[in-house]
This record gives structure tokens, sequence and C-alpha cells, in this order.
């Protein structure tokens, strides 16, 4: 069965759209196509469509994707017109392809993200650098996680989860760019980040003050776009 990609952009209030209502925003977009989406079997079937990795609620996203599939081949660029007229404003497809590939399902193939961590900060560059390079050189960095079989929160160190980090200063805010894992292999959320670097900060801020935006999602070799 042809099998597609979208790529996408999630901004300004849709990004207060949950995973499961954004699911279906495009089940919708496509009931109105008309589009002829491929349905699982059994005595529930539903659409074959999913997204690489799921969106916490209050991000916002230049790389969002989307995978589907159909019963007949359609043209990509024709189908990333129609999708882009029925949906919100602020969910803006970037590309759209048909995607040729073994692998399952591009979530099982999912290695990494880069997010940008927006944080409220008056002083100057260096002294954000500093405080965030002290945060790093920790022997440990710790944050209490749920964990997914027990249910139950347990301390973790993340450190090593951390790939890569930078930091930069636009207006009023400290600017953190991270590369984090992302995957069923090892997967660290921005918010452990963000809640061990204000712990460690002791800066005057709240979880909702800081803003985040992903800014790209890698995959492992296997995946090829």
């Amino acid at each position: 069965m042809p099998r597609y990609v979208a790529r996408f952009e999630k901004g300004g209030y849709t990004k207060y759209i949950s995973h499961l209502d954004l699911l279906r925003v495009f089940k919708r977009a496509f009931k109105v196509m008309g589009l002829d989406i491929r349905y699982s079997n059994g005595y529930n079937p539903h659409p074959k469509m999913s997204f690489a990795q799921p969106l916490s609620l209050g991000y916002s996203s230049l790389c969002e994707y989307l995978e589907f599939e159909t019963i007949t081949p359609h043209d990509p660029e024709s189908l990333k017109e129609d999708l882009a007229k029925n949906l919100p404003r602020d969910l803006a497809i970037t590309e759209l392809f048909q995607f040729d590939s073994e692998v399952k399902t591009l979530a099982a193939e999912s290695d990494a993200c880069e997010y940008r961590i927006f944080v409220p900060f008056e002083g100057t560059e260096e002294e954000f650098r500093d405080l965030f390079t002290s945060y790093m050189a920790q022997d440990r960095i710790t944050a209490l996680k749920k964990m997914k079989k027990t249910k139950t929160m347990e301390e973790v160190d993340i450190k090593d989860k951390i790939r890569s980090w930078k930091v930069s200063k636009e207006g009023d805010n400290a600017v953190i760019d991270c590369i984090l894992d992302s995957g069923s292999h090892s997967n660290l959320s921005p918010e452990l980040v963000i809640k061990s670097f204000l712990d460690f900060s002791k800066l005057p801020l709240m979880r909702w003050d800081l803003e985040v935006q992903r800014v790209q999602q890698f995959f492992t070799d296997r995946i090829r776009f």
C-alpha cells in the first residue's frame, strides 16, 4: 500500500492541541479531502496513521512528522496542497513525500530530538553560559521520573541522555539548544532538564515562565529522507 510522510510545523494556538486531538484534526482533514486512508483489520479498525514522536502539550515545533497509508497511489504535491487547505492556520505542511521503506514505523526508528528552551534571564549570555556549564559539570544530574511499568516516581541520572548543548541570548531570554535522547531505547523529556536545571540554578522562575520548541527529530540510519 502507498505510504506517505507529512512534515509540518505546529505553532500559535495549535501548540495547545493535545496529541490525541491532533490525530482527530488530521482524521477530519483526510475525511473532508475524501482521501482513501487505509484502515487496520480487526474488530476495531483505525486509520493507518501515526506521529513519529508525540509532542508535549504547550510545545511548539518546526518538525513534526505524520505517516499515513492510502489504498491507492496519490501525487504527493497534490496531497500536500489539499491537506494544507483543510488544516488550521498554525499547522503548516512544509513537506509531503512518498515513503518507501521497510521499517515498521518512524516511531520505532526515533533516536534523538533537538529542542530550544527559552528561559527568562536578565543577565548576560556569558553569565547564563557559566550557570549552565556548572549545571552540566555535575557528576550526576538527577531528576524524578515516573516509571512506565511500576507507575512510581524514581530518581534517575539524566546526564548521559543530554547529547549536546549550547546557550545563547535572544532579547530577554536565554536560550538552551540541546539534543536529547528520544525513542523507545532511551528517552529524555525536556521537562526533566527544565526541572533539574531550575532546582540547581535557584532562578526565581516557575515552569510556565519557560517556552519549549522542538527544532528537529533524528532517526536511526535505517531512515533516509
